[in-house]
């Protein structure tokens, strides 16, 4: 489930090489009656149905948190966000819209390579993969899921929800998102099986397993969750994070699940305080002349709380390959917040991409110019 799209060609609404979040329940059953899940969470962005925009899960573990996949949120825009608690359809009662003082993702949260393929990201699995969303006020009359304080024993049966994708897609099929939540019982499994398992890339320090015969977690169930039975009723125990799509295999039941071990990461998921990513209070604008000799200016927004500890600037400007498809090409050496437009530029369009970062993580801004007349 670790495709995250690059905000800055998603944003054109160009094809870009997907690293975008997780697969929909395959197998397991649907949960018609919204009540079962009224913690569940949807994260969606960009245009389109609900289920177009759907891309992410997630579960309320607090009146006003909301814990996620680390790589769901890693790298995006906030201002495209929308959240919505609630476990029904996604067409018809997509749950409470709740809106986010912000958001952090966990400071070790990284990819796992594969040692066959190291440098096929596809085929990566993820450590500390959690992420906390802060909300603006508390959601009123719905139970959060506390989080598990023990890590349920191999063997212990759990049960994941998710909206993703429920089978591999097709060429008549190509978005086979699950509309009606879906849910599928698994058994935990221990690390070193999930590991040879699946290509060697569990991080048995932040990783908890599961399996079932006929189930597996599919494409846009990244951030779901895992939940086992505490002493007090349901309490998570992981948050969906990879499968195996790091098999270069979509959407196989029988496969194990591999979810972030809620009970090790606790400390970090309910820490009173954490620090969160820049919130911009605007839009990241470019101003300028697009002629030979003149300067586009990519200019920041304010922020709405603490600022950004660091800025990175990336230019990029279009191209139009032999398969007649556009897309944004970075420019060399094009790291500042303003370009200097020579002759075989200027007749481009441009894009500027800033990564913002604070302890809490880093966010995503992008902004483009048309192609001039």
């Amino acid at each position: 489930m670790l495709r995250r799209t690059a905000t800055w060609l998603t944003a054109l609404g160009i094809a870009a090489a997907s690293a975008t979040p997780a697969f929909a329940v395959s197998g397991g059953h649907e949960v018609r009656n919204p009540s079962e899940a009224p913690w569940m969470v949807t994260i969606s962005s960009g245009d389109g149905t609900p289920t177009e925009r759907f891309s992410c899960g997630g579960v309320l573990i607090s009146p006003t948190r909301i814990a996620t996949a680390g790589h769901c949120l890693d790298h995006t825009d906030p201002g495209s966000l929308e959240i919505r608690v609630g476990g029904g359809p996604l067409s018809t009662h997509p749950g409470r819209l709740v809106h986010m003082r912000g958001f952090a993702v966990h400071p070790h949260y990284r990819t796992v390579p594969s040692p066959s393929a190291p440098h096929d990201y596809e085929k990566s699995g993820a450590a500390d993969d959690v992420a906390v969303i802060v909300l603006t006020k508390p959601v009123r009359g719905v139970r959060p899921v506390p989080v598990a304080r023990h890590a349920p024993a191999v063997g212990s049966r759990v049960r994941v929800y998710g909206h993703g994708l429920t089978k591999p897609p097709t060429e008549k099929d190509p978005n086979p998102v699950g509309d009606v939540l879906r849910r599928a019982d698994l058994k935990v499994i221990g690390d070193r099986t999930c590991n040879s398992r699946l290509a060697g890339v569990v991080d048995g320090t932040s990783v908890l397993c599961a399996q079932a015969p006929r189930a597996t977690i599919c494409s846009g169930d990244s951030g779901g969750p895992l939940l086992g039975r505490g002493r007090r009723g349901p309490e998570l125990a992981g948050i969906v994070s990879f499968g195996s799509e790091v098999l270069s295999k979509e959407c196989v039941q029988g496969h194990p699940s591999a979810f972030a071990d809620a009970a090790k990461l606790r400390g970090w998921l309910t820490q009173p305080l954490p620090t969160l990513v820049p919130m911009p209070a605007g839009k990241l604008t470019i101003t300028g002349r697009q002629q030979a000799g003149s300067q586009l200016t990519c200019h920041l927004p304010r922020w709405a709380g603490k600022a950004a500890d660091s800025i990175k600037y990336l230019w990029s400007r279009s191209v139009t390959g032999d398969d007649g498809y556009t897309f944004f090409d970075p420019i060399d050496g094009a790291t500042r917040a303003t370009l200097t437009l020579t002759k075989d530029l200027a007749r481009s369009a441009f894009s500027c991409q800033v990564d913002a970062t604070t302890a809490g993580g880093t966010i995503e801004l992008v902004a483009m110019t048309s192609n001039p007349a």
